[in-house]
C-alpha cells in the first residue's frame, strides 16, 4: 500500500487529418458513371497545374467526333442551299428582265391614240399590256416568295448548325473536365469508397460529384478520434489531452477537444457498434513529418486525487466476484482479506481512508469487513 496521486484517464485512438483540405471531385458530366483511368500516386507531392486525375473519355470522344462530322455535313448543306437559292434567283432575275421588257413594250403600244388605229387593234394592244403587267407582277411575287422561302430554309439550317456547334462545345468542355489538374501544391490523399473501408484506385467507377481524393494543407493538422458511446459522455469541449503518434514514439504534444458531434455513427456499414467522431486541435504541427492518416493516441485526464490511499494492482487478485489481497508467504494459513476498491487505473486500486487505516494498522487481523466503504 502507499499514498500518491491517483489519476483516472481515458485512452483514445484516432488518426490525423488536415484542418483544411481541397476536395477533388469527379466532374459533373452527361455520363452517369465515370471510370478512373489515372490517379497520381497517393502520398506524392504535386505542383499546381500537374495532372492528378483522369477519367475514361472514350464515350465523349466518340460523341465529339460524331458531332464534328454532323457539323461538316450541316455546313455543306448550308453552302449547297445558298448556291441553289442564288441560282434560282438568278434565273428569276433574267425572267424578270424579260417580263419587264415585254411590259414596257406593250405599254408603249397601248399608249398610242385610239384614233389612229382600228378599235380591234386598240383593244388587242390594251389586252397585251394587261397580260404583260400581270406576268411581270407574278414574276416579282415569285422572286419575293423564293427569297423568303430560301431565307427560312437557311435559318433552319443555321439553327441546326448552331445547336450542333453548341453540343460540340459542351462535349469539348466535358472532355476537358475529365482530365483534372492540381488546383494547388499539396499531398495526394485518396478518399474511401462509399460504404467500404477501401480507397479509390485506378479502374474504379464513381458518380459525378463524388469525392475521389483530397489535397490537404499540411501546415495545420487535427485529430479525429473514434470514441465509444460509453466514453463519449465523459468528454467535454475544451478538455486538454496528451497526444502521441505511433510513428514517433517518445514524442508528445498537447491537444484540446474542439468538437463532439451530437449523433453517433456506425463504425462501419456492416457493424452494429456506434461511435462518436470527436475532433481535437493540436498545439503545433510537425510540418514535413505529420501526414494525414497517421495513427494517433490521446490521453485525457478525467480525475486526479492527491495523496490518495492506493494498493498496487499486482498485490490484488480477482476471483471473478471479489477482490482479495495476495498474502505474503509468511502469512500462509492466515484468513484471506477481501477489499472493495473505489476505483482503479492501469497500476493502482483506490481504496477508502477507513480501509487504508484498517489495513495499515491491523497487522494480521483479518479484514473481512467491506473495506471499500
Amino acid at each position: 500500500m502507499t499514498r500518491g496521486d491517483f489519476v483516472r484517464d481515458l485512452q483514445l485512438t484516432g488518426e490525423l487529418e488536415a484542418t483544411r483540405s481541397i476536395a477533388i471531385k469527379s466532374p459533373e458530366t452527361s455520363l452517369w458513371q465515370l471510370r478512373i483511368t489515372y490517379m497520381a500516386k497517393e502520398g506524392s507531392f504535386v505542383e499546381k497545374g500537374q495532372p492528378i486525375l483522369d477519367f475514361d473519355n472514350s464515350s465523349l470522344a466518340a460523341q465529339h467526333r460524331e458531332l464534328e462530322t454532323q457539323i461538316l455535313d450541316a455546313r455543306t448543306q448550308i453552302v449547297a442551299k445558298k448556291a441553289e437559292l442564288a441560282s434560282a434567283l438568278k434565273d428569276l432575275e433574267i425572267e424578270l428582265a424579260e417580263k419587264q421588257y415585254e411590259n414596257d413594250r406593250t405599254k408603249v403600244e397601248a399608249s398610242v391614240d385610239a384614233d389612229v388605229m382600228s378599235a380591234k387593234e386598240y383593244s388587242e394592244r390594251k389586252l397585251s399590256f394587261e397580260k404583260a403587267a400581270t406576268s411581270l407582277k407574278e414574276t416579282t411575287d415569285r422572286i419575293e416568295l423564293t427569297q423568303k422561302r430560301g431565307k427560312a430554309e437557311l435559318d433552319v439550317l443555321e439553327i441546326d448548325l448552331d445547336k450542333l456547334e453548341g453540343d460540340l462545345q459542351k462535349a469539348s468542355d466535358q472532355l476537358e473536365l475529365l482530365s483534372i489538374k492540381a488546383p494547388a501544391t499539396g499531398l495526394i490523399v485518396y478518399e474511401r469508397r462509399q460504404g467500404t473501408t477501401l480507397r479509390f484506385q485506378e479502374g474504379d467507377s464513381c458518380w459525378p460529384g463524388q469525392n475521389v481524393m483530397q489535397l490537404p494543407d499540411l501546415n495545420e493538422m487535427k485529430v479525429v478520434f473514434s470514441v465509444s458511446e460509453v466514453d463519449a459522455p465523459l468528454l467535454a469541449v475544451g478538455m486538454p489531452m496528451e497526444v502521441s503518434l505511433d510513428a514517433f514514439p517518445g514524442r508528445r504534444l498537447m491537444g484540446k477537444i474542439t468538437n463532439i458531434p451530437s449523433m453517433a455513427v456506425r463504425r462501419a456499414d456492416d457493424s452494429k457498434l456506434r461511435i462518436f467522431k470527436v475532433t481535437a486541435s493540436l498545439e503545433e504541427t510537425w510540418v514535413g513529418e505529420m501526414k494525414p492518416g497517421m495513427s494517433v493516441r490521446g490521453r485525457i485526464e478525467l480525475d486526479r486525487k492527491t495523496s490518495a490511499p492506493l494498493i498496487a494492482r499486482t498485490a490484488v487478485r480477482f476471483d471473478g466476484k471479489d477482490y482479495w489481497l495476495n498474502e505474503p508467504e509468511e502469512s500462509a494459513g492466515a484468513e484471506p482479506r477481501r477489499i472493495e476498491p473505489l476505483d482503479r487505473n492501469a497500476l493502482w486500486y483506490l481504496i477508502s481512508e477507513e480501509a487504508y487505516a484498517m489495513l495499515a494498522g491491523a497487522g494480521d487481523e483479518p479484514a473481512r469487513t467491506a473495506l471499500g466503504g
